[in-house]
């Protein structure tokens, strides 16, 4: 019997049907569905359906659990989220989307009565995503280390721009006057990087990308190193602190402070669907190569 595991913030009441046939689907095929606490606590509290789930886990719980999968209801934010709760157990991932790009997030409502055949069949394969880790020293970022997008150094609203020194195994690299600097996965290259000018990198690709935010500097570009390599980060500014992202978690830190970022020692296991492609995703969600010269290119 399947074990699955559902996992979501919130769902609104256009896409509530969409959710229930799920849950229903996975029951008539007689798998065993456990619940977020939070989030059956809100299905319960909304729709009165917490009945759908046999057992429930919570981010300290969840690997004990003996799951086959875990999905994502949501958006690519709610997705970013299961990776504190999977962390390095290997369970694999599935987002199913109720928000407006799914880029991580990609089975579409459409694909619900699909999605339900192929998780009771187990009719699906796995692509492992790499992550970043942070180390700091002189100072404090709570919680789980790791970051599937990546790791982020930003001023904090009242400071002007930050000198970041910045070293890739010991080697002087540069110092950037930005706003900011993003240290990104390759997963993370369609995220906020990319907003900052930085590449698509396929997920097949083991590097990590350097993508300065808005650089007083003309000649300053994203760069793409080796994931091998060790990057150590020092921070100036005129007000002393800073604040440190890894995805959406988010702390302030002073300036006396050193950062190291390497490559994660484990991966995120993320199920992929037949007839699901990256460069296929690329073009749909996020409009890459668009151009009205294409649609008359038959290949």
């Amino acid at each position: 019997m399947k074990r699955v595991a559902v996992y979501g913030k919130s769902v609104d009441a256009v896409f509530y049907p969409y959710l229930r046939r799920l849950l229903e689907g996975l029951k008539e095929r007689e798998v065993t569905l456990i619940g977020e606490e939070d989030f059956a606590g809100f299905l319960e509290s909304v729709y009165g359906c917490r009945h759908f789930f046999d057992d429930f886990f919570s981010d300290s719980s969840l690997r004990e659990k003996d799951v086959d999968l875990l999905l994502s209801i949501g958006g690519d934010g709610t997705f970013l989220d299961t990776v504190l709760y999977v962390r390095d157990s290997g369970i694999p991932v599935l987002g199913i989307n109720s928000g407006h790009l799914g880029f991580l997030a990609n089975v579409s409502v459409s694909e619900i009565e699909a999605a339900i055949d192929y998780i009771s069949a187990g009719k699906y394969d796995m692509e492992q995503r790499s992550l970043v880790g942070l180390q700091v020293e002189g100072g404090d970022f709570p919680g789980f280390h790791f970051s599937l997008n990546e790791v982020s150094i930003r001023k904090t609203d009242r400071s002007s721009l930050l000198r970041i020194h910045a070293y890739v195994d010991e080697v002087y690299l540069t110092t950037y006057w930005a706003d900011g600097l993003i240290v990104a996965t390759p997963t993370g290259s369609t995220a906020y990087s990319l907003s900052g000018g930085g590449p698509i990198v396929s997920p097949e690709c083991r590097v990590i990308i350097l993508t300065p935010v808005c650089p007083h500097n003309l000649s300053m570009r994203a760069l793409v190193i080796p994931d091998n390599a060790v990057i150590r980060i020092v921070v100036e500014g005129r007000c002393g602190e800073f604040i440190l992202s890894l995805d959406s978690r988010e702390e302030k830190m002073k300036d006396s402070c050193t950062i190291r970022i390497a490559a994660g020692n484990f991966k995120i296991n993320v199920i992929k669907f037949p007839g699901h492609n990256y460069y296929e995703t690329l073009r749909n969600k996020l409009g890459w190569g668009e151009d009205k010269r294409n649609e008359i290119c038959v290949c």
